[in-house]
């Protein structure tokens, strides 16, 4: 892509322009990642992730347009700064996933699912760019993307990037524990649509076919004068745990607690991996 850009006709300078690209990408979200985890801890993690996607596909679509070098740095630069949220998904993991024993396997997930990524995702876009030159039976001189060679790959990405919105926004559940009790519509009418398709493909499910138990398990236990006089456990739904009422509680962490000793070496280990 650079190449095609005719800086230079000097191979060494083409992988200068190319790191140039790669770096404004990583700099614009290290920038940013702070910004993002205060902002998911004020509106929650759910709005944060979904506009994260939703940058993403904004950035790759100014990507795709791109026909000079600074277009191209502000492509990946924006990419980075919409979607500093790579913390805010490490936490959200957390915050699901709340047995100890569970995290190692719930964190091992990302780290797979990136690389899976890192290795399709460079293949597909080979495999699409310029596809006039590469597929001229399917794709006419002339066409937009003969005008602009590198818009297909990034074109797919958009619209896998949108159905990750839309399967987001229907499914995935708040998890900071000062929204996760507010009402989300989205996740109601993907409940609902859930409970449509069962219907439509004859599953008998409790919430879409109505409850299969025997009758005389329905029956309340307790007279009607006597229920109100038990309060709610705290396994009860309808009843905080303890956790969120803690942690609804207490403010934000400042950021000289939040940097401890572990935090550092951990970000000193990640920088001298990248």
């Amino acid at each position: 892509m650079i190449e095609s850009f005719n800086i230079t006709s000097d191979s060494n300078q083409i992988a200068v322009y190319a790191g140039m690209v790669t770096s404004s990408f990583a700099l614009a979200e290290f920038s940013s990642s702070v910004i993002w985890g205060r902002i998911s801890d004020k509106i929650g993690r759910k709005p944060v992730l979904l506009g994260g996607l939703a940058g993403t596909a904004i950035s790759m679509l100014v990507f795709g347009f791109a026909k000079s070098l600074p277009v191209v740095l502000i492509g990946r630069a924006l990419g980075g700064l919409l979607n500093g949220n790579i913390a805010v998904l490490q936490t959200t993991v957390a915050e699901l996933v709340k047995v100890k024993e569970h995290q190692p396997r719930a964190y091992s997930i990302m780290p797979f699912v990136w690389c899976l990524g890192s290795i399709l995702g460079p293949a597909l876009g080979g495999a699409l760019a310029q596809p006039v030159q590469n597929y001229p039976s399917l794709f006419d001189r002339g066409s937009l993307f003969d005008t602009y060679p590198f818009l297909l790959p990034n074109l797919v990405c958009v619209c896998i990037l949108g159905c990750g919105v839309i399967v987001g926004t229907l499914f995935l559940q708040e998890t900071h524990t000062q929204h996760k009790h507010r009402r989300d519509l989205g996740l109601e009418f993907g409940h609902w649509l859930l409970g449509m398709i069962t219907q439509l493909l004859g599953v008998a499910t409790s919430t879409s076919m109505g409850d299969s138990r025997n009758p005389d398990e329905l029956e309340k236990l307790l007279p009607p004068d006597e229920q109100d006089s038990h309060p709610l456990s705290e396994s009860s739904p309808t009843h905080p745990s303890t956790s969120d009422v803690i942690a609804a509680r207490s403010g934000p962490v400042g950021a000289h607690k939040a940097f401890t000793r572990p935090v550092i070496m951990n970000i000193v280990a990640y920088g001298v991996i990248a």
